[in-house]
């Protein structure tokens, strides 16, 4: 395209933002009949074209480039400053080069429109947008802390906490408040996300970090001496900068979640001393490995349901017992021969071996894949 046909397209695409139409009139003018799709920054749809599909994509790309996705359309990330502001996609067979200049300068312009929108600093505030994803880099993060004028530790950590079950007429406020005095950390930032607590806590060093992991894990016990009709359960992000707080706050999730289907009740997980629970974590929700865990544990909870025995809990707790026959017949309180017999069902029924380690090591997955689908 030559300057002066970008010149002219860009005075039309101004022309019709300033319309009553606005970014509307911005789609319908670049439309070639694919369908064009304007995305706020929490993946709402604020502007479309008739053929464009009713639901967004499902895969948004965090970085600034533009990007193609899975089922051909085009994705253009708007972002002003290393403010995250939305997406414009382009769907269709027919959907635009990553390098069309029109698309390109109506991204540029529809994100200036957005960010005009969005001045306010009440409507910035530095923790919900790092939360989100939406500050992109340490250079966007230090200019809205200037604006705020607020003195930004070099790394944080994320605690998240709930109330289990038990915990009736439990109050996230008051479960805040308990938890800043048992940290005695005066900065710590509070933000409440669907039933779920979050402390961002500053880390100045390791050292300091490890001191806050270490009173994060004796948080149930301090609230419990506090107010003993508390339980909390909960989950340690690993240290992060500012910018990457969303990370730090989908580990400490992720942590909390575990601890949950786990039945870790009075527990505060590190996410980085999980290993792989994170991965069984997402693969417990796909049918793939849900079938895998069913292949193993059919037979043997049907032998349960029939004949009224507890092999399934059995295997549980011998597992977690670190295959100490001794202590699993304590907390069974069955006779140590008992439970031996029961693995012996056990391997009879599945066809697999207790002693040989890639046989335990499928029923181990199959178990905890299980635990983790709730």
């Amino acid at each position: 395209m030559t300057s002066a046909r970008l010149l002219d397209l860009g005075a039309r695409l101004a022309q019709a933002l300033a319309s009553d139409e606005g970014r509307d009139a911005v789609l319908f003018a670049l439309d070639r009949g694919e369908g064009l799709l304007l995305l706020d920054a929490q993946q709402r749809p604020i502007a479309r074209t008739a053929p464009a599909p009713q639901s967004p994509p499902s895969e948004l790309p965090t970085d600034g480039e533009p990007t193609r996705l899975s089922d051909g359309s085009l994705l253009l990330p708007l972002s002003v400053g290393g403010w995250r502001l939305g997406w414009l996609v382009a769907f269709g067979a027919k959907a635009r080069r990553a390098d069309d200049e029109a698309l390109r300068l109506a991204a540029t312009l529809l994100a200036l429109d957005l960010a005009r929108d969005r001045r306010a600093p009440m409507q910035r505030d530095l923790w919900d947008e790092a939360l989100a994803g939406r500050l992109s880099d340490g250079a966007s993060v230090r200019a809205l802390a200037a604006e705020q004028h607020l003195e930004l530790a070099p790394s944080y950590l994320v605690v998240a906490l709930a109330f289990d079950d038990a915990s009736t007429g439990a109050e996230l406020a008051e479960l805040g408040a308990l938890a800043s005095a048992a940290l005695g950390e005066r900065e710590i930032v509070q933000r409440e996300r669907a039933g779920t607590l979050l402390l961002i806590c500053p880390a100045a060093d390791e050292p300091s970090a490890g001191k806050i992991r270490v009173a994060a894990t004796l948080l149930p016990k301090s609230i419990a001496r506090r107010n003993a009709a508390y339980r909390v359960v909960g989950g340690i992000g690993g240290a992060h900068p500012t910018h990457a707080l969303d990370r730090a706050s989908r580990e400490a999730l992720a942590a909390l979640e575990i601890a949950r289907r786990l039945g870790r009740r009075d527990g505060v997980l590190q996410y980085e001393r999980l290993g792989a629970l994170p991965l069984l974590l997402e693969a417990a929700t796909t049918p793939e490995w849900r079938g895998f865990a069913r292949t193993f544990l059919e037979s043997i909870r049907d032998y349960d349901a029939k004949h009224q025995t507890e092999l399934e809990r059995t295997m549980s707790i011998y597992f977690e017992s670190g295959e100490n026959v001794k202590t699993a017949a304590e907390q069974l309180h069955v006779h140590r021969h008992t439970v031996f017999y029961r693995l012996r069902q056990i391997a009879e029924l599945t066809g697999l071996s207790l002693e040989s380690s890639s046989d335990q090591l499928n029923l181990r997955l199959a178990v905890t894949i299980d635990a983790l689908d709730s």
